[in-house]
C-alpha cells in the first residue's frame, strides 16, 4: 500500500535494538507485540509490529509518517527475506551487522552495514532494476567515507533451478552491472535467492556476443558461506578445454548465422572484410576468433573485431609489432564501448598473433592455435588463483 513503509529493526520503549531477522519465531512476535512497544531507531515514533501469515513480520510506520523518506517503499518479500538471511548469517560469523541503518553524512541507508577488521562494509542487496547512475551514484557517496560496499543480485529467476557448472548464460546490461571483483581478481556475478537460502555464483566469465557468457556456475548454502566470502576456485586443465571447445561451437554458429541471417550482404562490415581478404566466412583461420583478455570491450564477437584488425594489417601493410597506437584509436572508433579498454584487447591480440607467427599464417598447424589459445584461457584466470 502506497504511504506504508516496512522496516526490520525498533527499539524497545528503553532504548533496546530489535532485529527481525530469520531466526525469530513468529509465535513468539504475536505474543511478543501484546506486551511492548517498539519505537523507529530514527525518529523515534512509534512503529507497529506486523505478524501475519504471508508477509514476513516487520515494523511499519503509521501512514504518512514523516520518517518514511529513509525507508524503502514498498519491499517485496524477497527482499526482506534476504536482508534478514544475510543478517542472520553476520550474526552466525560474529560479525556486528547492522540492518537498515542510516549514514547521515551522505544520507543513504544501506541494506546492511558490516564491521570487518576495522572496517565498515556495506552491504546492497539488490532485487529490482535500478538505472547505472543511480547504483553509480550510492557507490560513490560510500567511497566518499572509506567504505567499499558489496552488491548482492538476487538470483535471476531462470538460474535458480539451473544445474552447477560450466554451460552459456545470458546476462543483461542490468546483470552486468552487478558483475564485481569484491570476491575475485576476475568479475564474477555474486547472487543469492533467499527462498532457497543459497549464494550462486556465475565465475571465470568469457564472453561470446553480446549479452552471452561461457561461466562455471555454482551454488552454496548460506550456511557454508564465509566472511570475506567465498572465492571460485581455478578451472583445471580438463575444464578449460571444454571451455574452448564451447567456445569454438559458439564461434561457428556465430559464422554460419553471419552468412544465412544477415540481410546486408556485402554491405555488412564483416562479409565485405571476408570479400576483400578473400575469405570464407564459415572457414576463417582459427586464428580469427580469439578469446583474449578484454574482449568483453566489444559488444560484437571476437571474429567481426579482430577480422577487422586483420583487415587494417593488410590494407596498410603493417605487421603486429609494428601498429601505431594512434591507428588503433581510429580502428576502435568504429565499436561502441571504452576505447581505452578495446585498445588494450586489440594489443592483447596482436601479441596472440606474434607468438604464433602469424606472418607465416601459411604455415601454422591448427594445433599449435588450438594450445596458444588454451593456454590464454589460462592466463586469463590464474590471477584469481594466485590470488586465493
Amino acid at each position: 500500500m502506497k504511504g506504508v513503509f516496512y522496516i526490520l529493526t525498533a527499539n524497545l520503549n528503553d532504548g533496546t535494538p530489535v532485529v527481525l531477522d530469520d531466526t525469530v519465531k513468529r509465535e513468539h512476535l504475536r505474543t511478543w507485540r501484546t506486551e511492548q512497544q517498539f519505537r523507529c531507531p530514527q525518529c523515534g515514533d512509534r512503529v507497529l509490529l506486523k505478524v501475519g501469515s504471508i508477509r514476513i513480520p516487520h515494523f511499519a510506520h503509521e501512514v504518512d509518517s514523516p520518517c518514511t523518506g529513509s525507508f524503502s517503499e514498498g519491499e517485496s518479500i524477497p527482499h526482506l527475506q534476504g536482508k534478514q538471511l544475510l543478517h542472520s548469517f553476520f550474526q552466525r560469523l560474529e560479525k556486528t551487522s547492522v540492518l537498515e541503518p542510516l549514514i547521515p553524512e551522505i544520507a543513504q541507508r544501506p541494506d546492511l552495514l558490516v564491521q570487518h577488521e576495522g572496517s565498515a562494509i556495506p552491504i546492497e542487496f539488490q532485487c529490482s532494476r535500478l538505472p547505472e547512475e543511480v547504483k553509480s551514484s550510492r557507490t560513490e557517496g560510500y567511497r566518499t567515507l572509506g567504505m567499499e560496499p558489496i552488491w548482492i543480485l538476487q538470483t535471476p529467476e531462470k538460474y535458480k533451478g539451473r544445474p552447477e557448472g560450466m554451460g552459456l548464460f545470458s546476462f543483461s546490461a542490468f546483470h552486468q552491472l552487478f558483475f564485481t571483483t569484491s570476491v575475485s581478481p576476475e568479475h564474477t556475478l555474486l547472487t543469492l535467492s533467499p527462498e532457497t537460502k543459497q549464494f550462486h555464483y556465475f565465475s571465470h566469465l568469457l564472453p561470446i556476443d553480446g549479452n552471452r557468457f561461457i561461466a562455471i556456475h555454482r551454488k552454496l548454502p548460506a550456511h557454508l558461506q564465509t566472511f570475506p566470502f567465498a572465492r571460485p576456485k581455478l578451472p583445471d586443465q580438463h575444464l578449460l578445454l571444454h571451455y574452448y571447445k564451447s567456445y569454438k561451437i559458439h564461434r561457428t554458429t556465430y559464422l554460419q548465422r553471419s552468412i544465412f541471417l544477415n540481410r546486408r550482404g556485402v554491405q555488412d562490415p564483416f562479409l565485405r572484410h571476408c570479400y576483400e581478404l578473400k575469405l570464407r566466412p564459415a572457414e576463417l583461420p582459427l586464428w580469427i576468433g580469439v578469446p583474449v583478455k578484454g574482449n568483453r570491450a566489444f559488444a560484437v564477437h571476437d571474429c567481426e573485431w579482430q577480422l577487422g584488425l586483420i583487415y587494417l594489417l593488410r590494407r596498410f601493410e603493417l605487421s603486429p609489432t609494428g601498429v601505431p597506437v594512434q591507428r588503433l584509436r581510429r580502428f576502435v572508433h568504429a565499436y561502441t564501448g571504452r576505447s581505452t579498454q578495446q585498445i588494450e584487447a586489440c594489443m592483447d591480440y596482436l601479441q596472440f598473433l606474434q607468438r604464433i607467427d602469424w606472418e607465416k599464417k601459411e604455415t601454422i598447424p591448427n594445433e599449435r592455435i588450438e594450445k596458444e589459445i588454451v593456454h590464454i584461457l589460462l592466463e586469463r584466470f590464474l590471477a584469481m588463483q594466485i590470488e586465493n
